[in-house]
């Protein structure tokens, strides 16, 4: 095979398995600017080289550290555009600060959007969960209380089951009558994150 064929099939192999699973010959044979570009592109920090230098010094390899500062200055270039800091935010990554001073500004302007942007639609998203969760257990109630009127209902369902019953589902139709008010509550809070949500998405300077 090809050295400069091998380089490329070494690159993605390093993100699939994991530096810690780099083997003796990726170790020796790795461009170790291309995996400092995709690190930088990949928007981890410089100090990544580090689990590269720890993963091949068994082998008596160390990695070309002026290589790889290089390239992952090149990759930071890529990363470090306010359109991808305003995708970095939304998606709720931590940003590791790769980015060098002249455009680290812009980047976190943008990345304060999305990651605002992130927590407004996960907090509409927490509540949708809980009013889901809610209405599952209505929905939970209202079988269990259908199936427990028609036990009452049978003959020959003895009169001490009866009781017991009954009781069931009193506190059933009593547990239902809460969800149900707190649904309401939900649904109210739930609006007021959706008005939120609208309202920044308004303002944002970037797309979503």
């Amino acid at each position: 095979m090809h050295r400069g064929r091998s380089i490329w099939i070494l690159v993605p192999m390093l993100a699939l398995t994991g530096c810690a699973g780099m083997s003796e010959q990726q170790c020796a044979v790795t461009d170790w600017r291309s995996v400092g570009f995709e690190d930088g592109v990949a928007g981890r920090a410089v100090s990544s080289v580090g689990n590269y230098r720890q993963a091949c010094s068994k082998y008596g390899v160390a990695p070309d550290l002026d290589a790889y500062r290089s390239g992952h200055a090149e990759g930071a270039e890529v990363y470090c555009r306010p359109g991808r800091g305003f995708e970095v935010g939304r998606s709720g990554q931590r940003y590791q600060g790769v980015c060098p001073t002249e455009s680290e500004s812009e980047f976190l302007a943008a990345y304060a959007e999305g990651r605002h942007l992130h927590e407004l639609e996960s907090a509409l998203y927490a509540v949708n969960s809980q009013i889901s969760g809610k209405q599952n257990r209505i929905a939970q109630l209202k079988k269990d209380i259908a199936s427990g009127s028609a036990a009452i209902v049978a003959t020959e369902t003895p009169a001490e089951e009866r009781a017991r019953l009954l009781v069931e589902i009193a506190d059933m139709a009593k547990e239902q009558g809460e969800i149900e008010k707190e649904i309401v509550a939900l649904e109210s809070d739930r609006s007021l994150r959706e008005q939120d949500l609208a309202a920044f998405q308004e303002t944002l300077a970037y797309g979503y």
